[in-house]
């Protein structure tokens, strides 16, 4: 096997990742009850990239568990989820950007997962505009009531937590360790993420 290669996501920051297709990626919580906004798109075409509302359709489901299909805005398949610790995501809210924290909370200046998501984007010298509805809430614990209410609860899970992608296509991956403090989803503390790329 390959030696694997690791990136930390500090907190409240962005990095990103190429990935190759056959790769597995993980997406892990350095310190716990942490939530990650992800962003991919396909290295040799970025006007395919993952899409949050084709994997709903193409799934029928708004549950992403071990063994589900991510997939892209033309329904190809972008990941399979071969490990999953948590099993509790959101893919129908897109990731905060300034005009969130503006409208909900009155602050200008508040960090957020777009701005995040550009800085890795940036890092990597990558040149595609990102849009905060291509973004897949990894571990946020929203779920929806039976009055279609969408409820954010604290992310319940330790330190340590993994999701493992199978990667389907040679990607840039983008991933925000989520500056969100004023909702629970972060357990009110945002902390650091890593992600890391092996062959198998």
């Amino acid at each position: 096997m390959s030696q694997a290669t690791e990136v930390i996501v500090p907190a409240r920051e962005g990095r990103g990742v190429c990935v190759e297709k056959g790769q597995l990626l993980d997406i892990v919580d350095l310190e716990g009850h942490q939530v990650g906004d992800l962003i991919a798109w396909f290295r040799d075409d970025p006007s395919e990239y993952l899409s949050p509302t084709h994997t709903v359709s193409c799934n029928a489901s708004i549950l992403l568990v071990t063994g589900s299909q991510l997939f892209s805005n033309h329904r190809n398949p972008v990941f399979t989820i071969l490990r999953d610790d948590v099993e509790k995501h959101d893919i129908i809210v897109p990731c905060c950007d300034h005009e969130r924290f503006k409208r909900d909370y009155g602050l200008d200046d508040h960090p957020h997962c777009l701005a995040n998501l550009e800085q890795a984007r940036d890092l990597l010298g990558e040149d595609v505009e990102l849009r905060g509805e291509t973004a897949w809430n990894v571990f946020m614990h929203n779920r929806v009531t039976d009055d279609g209410d969408v409820v954010t609860d604290p992310a319940a899970h330790e330190a340590g937590a993994t999701i493992t992608l199978q990667v389907h296509e040679d990607l840039v991956v983008l991933l925000s360790a989520c500056p969100q403090d004023l909702t629970p989803c972060n357990d009110f503390n945002p902390t650091s993420m890593m992600m890391r790329v092996r062959d198998e």
